[in-house]
């Protein structure tokens, strides 16, 4: 089985070189980080992450498309029955996106975000003790791995900043007009 998963990822390595989750990594190290990953398929409308549950994972949508969205208020304000959902965006797998990159960080990772397929998805998996095993056997490896994910974290944060400059932008001319 193992070794299915193996065969069909490396027919997707272009593709994976493609993700910011392995930018500068030669060849080597790519494949190097192979064995680490798994194949998972979610079919239109399922849940892949939920906000608020715990999960180790990073996942890297390989085909299909993804829906992001978060809940409206904050969930100790109001019953969880009662809570409705944002959508925020729409991804596929021409993005060569990867998430949950948050859970590599935190030592109780809470997910951020929902996300769901909207069309069949196929995506890389790969847990968090793969990915610490592999950098305490490779360290270049797993100074990659972090750097990316520092850089993807950085360029959130700085679209969420502007965002939030615009709501309040927004938000004291409503209240100003």
């Amino acid at each position: 089985m193992k070794n299915n998963v193996q065969s069909r990822l490396k027919q997707k390595l272009d593709f994976l070189k493609e993700v910011k989750l392995f930018s500068g990594f030669s060849d080597s190290q790519l494949d190097a980080m192979l064995p680490a990953m798994d194949l998972q398929e979610f079919e239109s409308g399922d849940t892949i992450i939920k906000e608020g549950d715990s999960d180790e994972t990073v996942y890297i949508l390989l085909e299909g498309e993804v829906e992001v969205s978060k809940t409206l208020v904050l969930p100790e304000w109001i019953k969880s029955s009662q809570q409705q959902e944002k959508s925020l965006t729409r991804l596929s797998h021409h993005h060569h996106l990867f998430f949950g990159e948050m859970a590599m960080l935190e030592d109780k990772p809470e997910r951020s975000a929902t996300i769901r397929a909207m069309k069949h998805c196929l995506m890389v998996t790969i847990s968090r003790e793969h990915i610490e095993s592999i950098t305490q056997k490779d360290p270049e490896i797993g100074m990659l791995i972090y750097r990316n994910i520092a850089r993807e974290l950085v360029e959130r944060l700085v679209r969420a900043n502007k965002d939030i400059l615009k709501l309040t932008t927004a938000f004291t001319l409503a209240l100003e007009g």
